[in-house]
């Protein structure tokens, strides 16, 4: 039997990438656990003082809010007609630095400061522990951009956790078709209580509410085991929708979107996303089809020039989106 093919350093460094990216939760988790009953402790503490509920049933409360929490769906927002005016063949949803450009930002030095705020990328490893300390130097080799071993694919992908099932999901501020992914996507990401480029603002903005205490986006990024930060740190108008639906004063589905779609908890997924392996559900509005949220692609034609998204546009971005549901195995739905 023939030897296989040598990796090549490219190929091997792709490999020990991902693998890397995987200790960002662990390294995660393993930060904020020391502090986690303290942190459980004021979450509880903090649904009395926002006159939430009583003292006599706050951990019941916040027991219904982990959950629902837990229970929530990750949803990736997009513009159809961008996604689909042509046939989208592609098997996979790469990140930021995979892509070179992002519906979100394309600031990359933006991205990478939050990231490295979230996660430490680029820190100095000083931990005593001998396996930390080599977990950590994986993340400084791969993680640091540039530099000569980054790999792009250690960076995280987005989404919104999606509480209320949100009629557009759970960020329509960016399409208000959406993506569905599959729970086991939970595992391997973390989360903040808003978009991490506004958390260092709003804990500044808020800071009174935790003792005048300067904190920042590493403070309060978490694991799925560790929802409690969120409820800790979200914003007031956030926490009472949790409350709300928690306690059943508000019906899943019944939003079309969660406060105008400006606050919102973000999921950072520290995996590849495979749209048939990963993916439940793709939603496509059709708002976003009939408006047309880029410029349409005849409008830079010298004849014929075509301005307005009319119901063939629709029809054909709808075509084309069933099509890449049917080759992934997705569940397609049309919503508003």
């Amino acid at each position: 039997m023939a030897n296989p093919p040598t990796p090549t350093t490219a190929e091997r460094n792709a490999a020990l990438g991902r693998l890397a990216r995987n200790e960002t939760v662990g390294l995660t988790n393993r930060r904020q656990l020391e502090s986690y009953d303290f942190v459980e402790d004021l979450a509880v503490k903090r649904l009395v003082t926002q006159k939430l509920c009583t003292a006599a049933t706050a951990d019941l409360v916040y027991g219904g809010i982990l959950k629902l929490l837990e229970d929530a769906r990750l949803t990736i927002s997009l513009k159809a007609p961008n996604w689909f005016y042509h046939e989208n063949t592609s098997k996979t949803y790469g990140n930021f630095w995979e892509r070179g450009v992002s519906g979100a930002s394309s600031d990359a030095k933006k991205r990478d400061a939050a990231e490295n705020s979230m996660f430490g990328y680029s820190n100095p490893v000083t931990d005593a522990d001998p396996k930390v300390k080599a977990a950590q130097n994986r993340l400084l080799t791969f993680g640091t951009s540039p530099s000569a071993t980054f790999e792009p694919a250690m960076r995280p992908r987005y989404a919104a956790v999606d509480f209320a099932y949100c009629i557009n999901g759970g960020l329509s501020k960016y399409g208000k078709s959406f993506l569905v992914l599959k729970d086991h996507m939970k595992h391997n990401s973390t989360f903040t209580h808003c978009d991490s480029f506004e958390v260092d603002m709003d804990l500044m903005g808020r800071k009174d509410e935790y003792f005048g205490t300067k904190l920042n986006l590493q403070d309060v990024a978490c694991s799925f085991f560790q929802l409690g930060f969120i409820v800790l740190f979200c914003h007031p108008a956030v926490l009472k929708k949790l409350h709300a639906y928690a306690t059943g004063e508000a019906k899943k589905g019944s939003e079309t979107n969660l406060l105008g779609g400006m606050i919102y908890i973000e999921a950072q997924m520290h995996a590849d996303i495979q749209f048939s392996r990963d993916v439940a559900e793709l939603n496509i509005s059709g708002q976003d089809c009939a408006a047309g949220p880029v410029s349409h692609p005849k409008s830079k034609s010298f004849f014929g020039k075509k301005t307005v998204w009319d119901k063939d546009d629709i029809a054909r971005v709808k075509k084309n989106a069933k099509k890449f549901a049917a080759s992934n195995g997705l569940i397609y739905n049309d919503v508003p």
